[in-house]
């Protein structure tokens, strides 16, 4: 095993242990890595012993310095986390398997499945751990029998979120850009520092105000890369024989101006204006006064939320062209150019990020530390 190898497999295992006990594990294992080929220790086992050490940790409340209804509510926090990420996987693969099935890929919708489902089944162990911490004081084998029927219960209410995101999204689609610039600038900030500071913090070494801007490119230009791809891209991929003009010519033609549609989307554009204003007003004045809350941490969330919501909403945007144009010249009506595809994997990896970055619980060691 190489030392990058090891490297990585140690930091898995520290990430694995009690929070409260993983600095000193941190510590000792990187001496033991270095120390190690002296001692005519393998990689390998040393590796191995770091798991081995995760395995027999204990997981009580006592180990993370936390009450019993503090560690279940980490354990769910992990739970919606990688839930989450595997309901984003699915909708990214419903929209971009029918890119990639076939030719060099082969079938990925099996592939994706599996995937999904060990993802979504991390989230399960985690939501059964939660439902046994929290009936400690109950009979073993009731403790058992309610945490594993939550676990089998809650997989076909994934099951029915994930297929209800579609609708949603034709509901919420048009007010997702406001909705997330006003969490942003209105939601209270977490007032200790070190419960605000950015993992891996690349956000904290660009800075408020680079981060801001950075952040106004994605959004603007990620509204605007859509809109394109929509009323222009998207439409010459259908029809390839004949120029733009042409084909809104015999979209007009055939009762299906293309008018209205290109007033949707534009429409849609617009709602994603007011956040990458808010974040260009915090890149040239900082965050002082009414943007005081946006740090650079905010700012990055709420960037990787919004290329979440313009990659997985520009389909109810292009909805009308789609139909009209389907209607014109018998084709499909979904996404056929390669730009809906680089959409729909943005979303797909900021959703991801998203939800394993964001939605779990911060460090109690960390949190310890900023209360001392």
């Amino acid at each position: 095993m190489t030392g990058r190898i090891a490297r990585g497999g140690l930091a898995v295992a520290v990430r694995l242990l009690p929070d409260a006990r993983r600095e000193r594990y941190r510590e000792e294992w990187a001496a033991d890595l270095r120390d190690a080929p002296a001692a005519g220790v393998s990689t390998a086992q040393l590796v191995a012993g770091a798991f081995g050490v995760v395995l027999r940790a204990p997981r009580s409340p006592e180990a993370f310095g936390v009450t019993q209804g503090a560690l279940a509510g980490r354990r769910l926090r992990w739970a919606a986390a990688w839930s989450m990420a595997a309901v984003m996987l699915a909708l990214g693969s419903f929209f971009t398997t029918p890119f990639l099935d076939g030719g060099a890929f082969g079938d990925l919708r099996s592939g994706v499945f599996v995937v999904v489902a060990l993802i979504g089944g991390v989230g399960l162990v985690w939501l059964a751990a939660a439902m046994h911490g929290l009936l400690a004081s109950r009979a073993p084998g009731l403790r058992w029998a309610v945490s594993l029927g939550v676990a089998v219960l809650a997989v076909p209410v994934l099951a029915v979120l994930s297929v209800a995101l579609v609708p949603a999204m034709m509901l919420g689609g048009m007010l997702a850009g406001v909705a997330i610039a006003i969490f942003a600038a209105a939601l209270p900030a977490e007032t200790d520092p070190e419960l605000r500071r950015t993992r891996p913090g690349l956000p904290a070494r660009l800075g408020t105000r680079a981060t801001a801007f950075v952040g106004a490119v994605v959004v603007l230009g990620g509204a605007a890369f859509a809109v394109v791809h929509i009323l222009v891209w998207n439409p010459q991929s259908k029809v390839p024989a004949l120029s733009l003009p042409e084909i809104y010519a015999q979209m007009a033609d055939r009762g299906e101006p293309a008018g209205p549609s290109v007033a949707y989307a534009l429409v849609w554009a617009a709602t994603w204006v007011p956040l990458g204003l808010l974040f260009l007003a915090t890149a040239a004045f900082g965050n002082r006064g009414i943007l005081r809350r946006l740090d650079a941490r905010r700012i990055a969330r709420a960037s990787l939320v919004a290329v979440v919501g313009i990659g997985f909403t520009q389909w109810v945007a292009g909805f009308s062209m789609g139909m009209s144009i389907a209607d014109t010249f018998a084709v499909s009506g979904g996404d056929s150019a390669v730009s809906g595809l680089l959409l729909t994997a943005a979303a797909t990896v900021a959703g991801v990020i998203v939800a394993l970055r964001v939605l779990p619980p911060a460090s109690v060691a960390r949190s310890a530390r900023a209360i001392a």
